[in-house]
């Protein structure tokens, strides 16, 4: 029998995640290679990682999520990439799915869907963000050359892809593990935001603050039956909310700002 076995390198964008990092590489440390972009850590992320033999680090300035990958998965050694956050796990189902993926006779796509799921106050989400998040993260190495890139949430565009259809295969995103780290993260992500949209011509309008807010939490907590989450549910809708206030907030002031010029 042929064994038509690929390598794979998984690629992971890293910066003072000391705290996470050991129970991301712990889930993907049976890959051929562990690509590590480390953003000048300061703390002992980077010790924890020379703990595992296949981990390959290159170290480059941060400027957003894309950015990172646009740089460095042209320099993982292998043609297929699986892409993670150092605040996610790959769970077992899934690593089965990929090892099987990588043994196929013929692969006809350039890259596949991966379905995330939510973890937060120790459960999965069971509604809301569990209901149709996805991502493109298993890739070959050439699609790099497709990243629209932006200061927030960065695309990668893969026309010809597929689907990992395991329900049970999923990553695992655990983004909130304490309220000042949190709080610390959606202040960055506000003030990419605002500079994103500030060069797009956007002005932080008075209805932004009042509606926006509104209507995001409406949407995630009772579209998408986030209620369903008990107090849980209630919490993350709240500070999904409170990140779109912080947005037009940080917006409005850098508006403010740069028209003193």
């Amino acid at each position: 029998m042929i064994n038509y076995k690929r390598k794979l390198s998984v690629f992971i964008p890293v910066q003072n995640v000391e705290d996470i990092i050991e129970e991301c590489l712990e889930s993907i440390k049976w890959a051929d290679e562990i690509f590590i972009v480390d953003a000048f850590s300061t703390d002992k992320t980077l010790e924890i990682c020379h703990r595992y033999s296949n981990v390959k680090i290159v170290q480059h300035e941060y400027e957003n999520s894309g950015a990172q990958r646009f740089w460095g998965m042209p320099q993982a050694s292998h043609d297929w990439i699986f892409i993670i956050d150092s605040d996610e796990r790959c769970n077992k189902n899934l690593r089965e799915e990929i090892k099987k993926f990588l043994e196929k006779e013929k692969i006809d796509v350039d890259g596949y869907w991966v379905s995330i799921k939510t973890k937060f106050l120790g459960k999965l989400q069971n509604h809301d963000r569990a209901l149709g998040h996805s991502g493109m993260r298993l890739v070959r190495k050439k699609t790099y050359k497709n990243y629209v890139l932006k200061s927030v949430h960065s695309k990668l565009v893969v026309i010809n892809a597929g689907r990992i259809k395991n329900k049970n295969a999923f990553l695992v995103h655990e983004p909130i593990r304490g309220f000042s780290s949190h709080f610390k993260k959606m202040v960055r992500y506000a003030e990419w935001s605002a500079q994103e949209m500030y060069e797009n011509g956007i002005r932080t309008k008075w209805y932004h603050f009042v509606f926006r807010p509104f209507f995001k939490f409406i949407l995630h907590y009772f579209i998408k039956f986030g209620f369903l989450d008990g107090m849980r549910g209630l919490i993350l809708c709240q500070i999904t909310a409170i990140s779109v206030f912080m947005k037009y907030y940080k917006l409005y002031f850098l508006s403010r700002k740069l028209s003193k010029k």
